[in-house]
């Protein structure tokens, strides 16, 4: 599909003017984003990549390592399905997880 490529550009544009009403707060814990598979606290570092996300590959892999440290404690998935929960137990079947519907 035509997701995480240039064919999404023109909804960037689009997505940027939603989340410029939007605000986000500093989270609490950080944020892995898909984008460079790091964790994130600025609020404004955090809108720039949910618009660059979505042109950019999806770093599934590079994610789970990031979050696979020896301080994880357990994964909370925000949104419809379990797609994230299901990648996670295949790359490690003991890790706790939580799937929350938003």
């Amino acid at each position: 599909g035509a997701f995480h490529t240039d064919f999404m550009a023109p909804a960037v544009s689009a997505l940027e003017e939603v989340l410029a009403d939007v605000e986000i707060k500093k989270p609490r814990i950080p944020v892995i984003s898909n984008v460079d598979a790091k964790p994130h606290s600025d609020p404004d570092t955090i809108k720039k990549l949910l618009a660059t996300q979505v042109t950019s590959p999806v770093l599934w892999e590079n994610t789970m390592a990031s979050i696979m440290t020896d301080d994880f404690e357990r994964a909370v998935e925000l949104g419809p399905g379990k797609v994230t929960t299901g990648i996670l137990k295949r790359v490690n079947k003991k890790a706790e997880s939580e799937n929350i519907e938003v």
